[in-house]
């Protein structure tokens, strides 16, 4: 994963899944645990309560008649005294609150006993079986109650005056189960909600807080286009030194390529006089009589005039620092059509222009250098109409130009746009129009084919321009070389 934004936000989100688990898991025990220490301690008060109502009740019995069965003494004053301090739930039949109470004499003490076990009267028939405590003096259980409830059970051993006792109090848990299940419920519903927001809200925070980066990727990409823009230095500690760097960089290399084409500017100006003199010389020569020596002095001079005109071209193509704004292809080629149709206006020379009205991230002038070559050689060459198209495929700019003219040998056609190469020495340039068209679209990373057209009958130039990011950046760095 090469973005630094999604593996921000993928560590980001990873932390609050973490959170997320810790927290389920929490509250899979806590409520749980909580309620059962609340019940756990009022049943440990009712315990404490049984033990000393039932022990007050073992030691009136035993001081008492005789006559009196000492097990049913016991559980009758001890129920009625529990009863009064505990409410009457112990008494309502299968209520979910039950108690069990064992009486353990102990040997040596006073007369010889039984063993007692005392239930509440809410246990109606039913049992409540108790295992014994060993070692530990309390213990709290859960265990299945009659009616199918579910119990949380509190035992205890108490040490009396003549026996032990060991109570068992228990409560129905299933409401609070159910309860606590539905709290549960609820309460992980919105940590989720909550969970997401939050994963929603740090990938916004985590956006806005590389945007700067994103606005300067977007001024780079501008300034491919051929906008004039800054590199925006607003932006965090940590990433404005990049984007100042950048926009330094950028500037330095305008100024370079400024002084670049400025240098080939001068040094074209300066050659002209020479030239010029060379050029009288020739002259001078061929009216001396020298015909042959004239021609070789004007051969040389066109063709120092080619290279100096070409290197210029290409010094222009390098580019000016800040480059023009973007191709409006409709607009700009139908300007370029009015103007050489008012060039050839003595030929009634047609030119057909189809192109979207849209607005390609193209360097203007480089796309006027272009199609200007081309439509100007079009129109040398028609005998009454030229015709240009342009549209937008598969990432690409596709354009075609055809004209009626008389075309190109075949033997030619591979060699158009390589060099100077000439069809006919009687039509005006010096054949570096062609030339500078393979320039521009080899610096696009394009493609142009030469043909015979099967629409008008002359020559056809058809080729393509890549739109894409890899292609203009591509172009970019060949602006700067």
């Amino acid at each position: 994963m090469s973005s630094l934004r999604n593996r921000l936000t993928l560590a980001l989100t990873l932390v609050l899944a973490a959170v997320a688990a810790l927290l389920a898991i929490g509250l899979q025990h806590f409520p749980r645990e909580l309620v059962e220490r609340y019940v756990a301690s009022r049943l440990e008060h009712d315990a404490e309560m049984l033990y000393v109502h039932f022990d007050e009740a073992a030691a009136a019995s035993a001081s008492g008649s005789a006559s009196t069965s000492a097990g049913a003494s016991i559980a009758s004053a001890a129920s009625a005294s529990a009863g009064e301090a505990l409410g009457g739930e112990y008494a309502l039949p299968l209520s979910g609150h039950y108690f069990v109470v064992k009486r353990v004499p102990r040997v040596g003490v006073g007369a010889a006993a039984a063993d007692e076990t005392f239930l509440s009267r809410s246990l109606w028939d039913e049992e409540l079986p108790v295992a014994p405590l060993t070692g530990a003096a309390e213990r709290v259980t859960r265990r299945p109650g009659p009616a199918g409830q579910t119990l949380l059970a509190y035992t205890r051993r108490f040490a009396g005056a003549d026996a032990d006792w060991t109570i068992t109090v228990a409560e129905d848990v299933s409401g609070l189960d159910a309860s606590i299940a539905r709290f549960r419920r609820v309460l992980l519903s919105t940590v989720l909600a909550a969970l997401l927001a939050l994963a929603w809200l740090q990938r916004e925070i985590v956006v806005r807080g590389l945007a700067p980066l994103a606005r300067a990727v977007e001024a780079c990409r501008r300034l491919e286009r051929g906008e004039s823009v800054a590199v925006p230095s607003a932006a965090p500690d940590e990433v404005r030194p990049m984007l100042e760097a950048v926009d330094r960089l950028a500037h330095h290399q305008a100024q370079r390529l400024s002084r670049v084409r400025h240098a080939a500017g001068n040094l074209s100006h300066a050659l002209k006089t020479p030239l010029a003199v060379l050029a009288q010389i020739a002259d001078e020569r061929d009216a001396a009589g020298d015909a042959t020596a004239a021609a070789e002095i004007r051969d040389q001079v066109d063709s120092m005039r080619e290279t100096i005109e070409r290197e210029l071209r290409r010094a222009r193509l390098a580019g000016s620092g800040v480059r023009s704004g973007g191709f409006d292809a409709r607009e700009q080629l139908q300007a370029l059509a009015e103007a050489l149709g008012r060039l050839h206006a003595g030929r009634a020379l047609r030119i057909d222009v189809v192109a979207p009205a849209t607005r390609f991230p193209l360097d203007r002038e480089d796309m006027l250098e272009l199609f200007g070559n081309l439509l100007d050689n079009a129109c040398k060459w028609a005998k009454t109409a030229v015709r240009v198209e342009l549209a937008e495929r598969d990432g690409a700019l596709h354009f075609r130009i055809d004209d009626d003219g008389p075309g190109v040998d075949d033997a030619l056609l591979d060699r158009l746009g390589h060099g100077t190469l000439r069809t006919d020495e009687h039509k005006p340039g010096h054949g570096l129009g062609l030339t500078i068209v393979g320039d521009i679209v080899t610096q696009y990373r394009g493609a142009i084919d030469y043909r015979r057209s099967d629409r008008l009958g002359g020559l056809c130039a058809a080729g393509a321009l890549p739109l894409g990011d890899e292609a203009l950046a591509s172009h970019a760095d060949d602006r700067r070389r």
